[in-house]
Parts: structure tokens; C-alpha cells; sequence
């Protein structure tokens, strides 16, 4: 009889092993070359210690940029 596999993340306690949370700095991909991409990208990853009204504005402002390059290049 053989024994079962034990996934990677198991503990002889019978809790999965925590994970590390993600951090802005690992989750930031690397540049795109277009200045206007990086910085709305740049201004959403510096967003994590901001209030949260701040944060709403800057993804929106993240958002209207982004959608403002994808217009200029379908255009």
C-alpha cells in the first residue's frame, strides 16, 4: 500500500503553511516603454498606505489614462 501525497504547503500540525502576502514591489510588472502606462501602473502600486478616498481617486485617474492610450492607439 502506498502512502498519499501531501501537498507542499502541509504541516505535520495539519494547517496549511501560511503563504507570504504579495507586496507591491513583487507584484509590479516591469515597464512597458510608454511613459503614460508606467506612471498610471507606478501611481496604483504606491497607492497601499494611502486613505482609501485617495486610493479610489488614483485608480480612477489610473483608469482614465489607460483608457485614453488604448484610444490613441485604436485611433
Amino acid at each position: 500500500m502506498t502512502s498519499p501525497q501531501l501537498p507542499l504547503s502541509f504541516s505535520p500540525s495539519g494547517v496549511p503553511a501560511p503563504r507570504p502576502m504579495p507586496t507591491p514591489a513583487t507584484l509590479m510588472p516591469g515597464p512597458t516603454g510608454h511613459h503614460a502606462v508606467d506612471a498610471a501602473v507606478r501611481a496604483v502600486a504606491n497607492t497601499a498606505d494611502l486613505p482609501l478616498a485617495e486610493q479610489l481617486a488614483a485608480y480612477e485617474a489610473a483608469h482614465k489614462t489607460l483608457r485614453e492610450v488604448l484610444t490613441a492607439i485604436e485611433a
